[in-house]
């Protein structure tokens, strides 16, 4: 041991200073207060808490409030076997500053990694009961949007089951609604919900668009939505663009502006691609030609540009429109008997549910 060194000690037991003579060897800080009595502290459990321009404040790790307090102008030898005082934080120290910037870097890039393929498979991975609460949410809050009549609502009842005839057993069948609004569009939202909006049907049953075969080309468009549907491609777009925290529990204080996100939600290529073959098998398993399908695809063709009527807003993030046509238009079967998706009447109530449903509304007693 080395000669006795004044220090003084604050147990952590109370608060009175003791004045402590310490010795210090290779092994261990020995102290001895004025009663005589000795503590031996190994240096494995001394922590330099702090320098202080008067002194040396060092700690037990195995005892808290434990501290003495060591003057500056203590001999070399002791102070060489002081801890060093930290500079980064515990871990960081351990390890090395230049190590623990490699660790950090490569958990940084596993966290991006994983948010950017989490949709993939977390979204088939969301119970089906949470898809049904969100798209009830969503299809309740644009009620005041929807165009319902009795024939209206019967034939697209009647077209989804048509067109979901393979469905699952446990799978719930697909509901389909009409919204008021002229974009040429429609959305699969969650809980096997699709919100076919009123500008897609006048734009596939305008005489100068495609008078001939238009309840078969709203069948192929359908049968695309239904496609994103049963591959569960809805929650994998929403937990990619909008985020976990919507799916969690924020999506009610966006509810206002959540129908033209969902309409601009953007798939996958390999999504869309799945859901035009899905919508070209549920065609010919229903027996309807996939012909006018192909046409209303032509139409879009032509009109994708800068300078694009409305029809061209269909789904920009599609595969191109021409490339689709091709598709569609490759799966006609000559020798197949095909048969039309919808009756005239039917196909009429349709696409007249809109007008009908405000006219209704206008002469409602107290309406504005």
């Amino acid at each position: 041991m080395n000669e006795a060194l004044p220090a003084d000690l604050f147990d952590g037991r109370s608060a009175v200073r003791q004045h402590v003579q310490v010795h210090w060897d290779a092994a261990a800080l020995a102290l001895a207060d004025e009663g005589g009595a000795a503590e031996h502290v190994p240096w494995a459990q001394v922590r330099l808490i702090d320098t202080l321009p008067e002194a040396f404040l060092l700690g037990r790790a195995d005892r808290a409030g434990w501290r003495l307090k060591i003057g500056r102008d203590a001999p070399a030898d002791l102070v060489a076997r002081l801890p060093r005082a930290p500079r980064y934080g515990g871990w960081v120290d351990r390890v090395g500053l230049v190590k623990a910037l490699v660790v950090c870097a490569a958990a940084s890039a596993a966290v991006v990694m994983t948010v950017v393929s989490a949709p993939g498979w977390l979204g088939p991975l969301v119970p089906v009961s949470w898809e049904r609460w969100i798209g009830d949410g969503l299809a309740g809050d644009m009620s005041a949007q929807t165009c319902s009549t009795p024939a209206s609502d019967a034939a697209l009842a009647a077209l989804a089951d048509e067109l979901d005839r393979g469905r699952p057993a446990d799978a719930p069948p697909v509901r389909i609604a009409l919204v008021r609004s002229g974009a040429v569009n429609a959305v699969a939202i969650p809980g096997a919900r699709i919100l076919v909006f009123d500008g897609l049907v006048q734009a596939v049953g305008s005489p100068d668009v495609l008078a001939s075969g238009a309840p078969d080309a709203l069948a192929g468009v359908i049968g695309h939505e239904l496609g994103h549907v049963r591959k569960r491609h809805v929650m994998q777009a929403m937990l990619r663009q909008l985020g976990l925290s919507f799916v969690l529990g924020g999506w009610k204080s966006g509810m206002g502006n959540m129908l033209g996100q969902m309409a601009a939600m953007r798939y996958s290529r390999a999504a869309e691609t799945e859901a035009d073959a899905f919508s070209r098998t549920r065609l010919a398993e229903a027996g309807i030609s996939p012909l006018p399908t192909a046409g209303f695809f032509d139409v879009l063709a032509r009109n994708e540009g800068p300078a694009s009527p409305v029809l061209a807003a269909y789904f920009a993030s599609h595969p191109g429109s021409a490339t689709r046509a091709q598709a569609f238009r490759a799966a006609f079967s000559p020798g197949q008997a095909y048969r039309p998706a919808l009756t005239e009447a039917q196909f009429s109530a349709i696409i007249g549910a809109c007008a009908q449903t405000w006219r209704l509304q206008a002469s409602a007693p107290g309406a504005t």
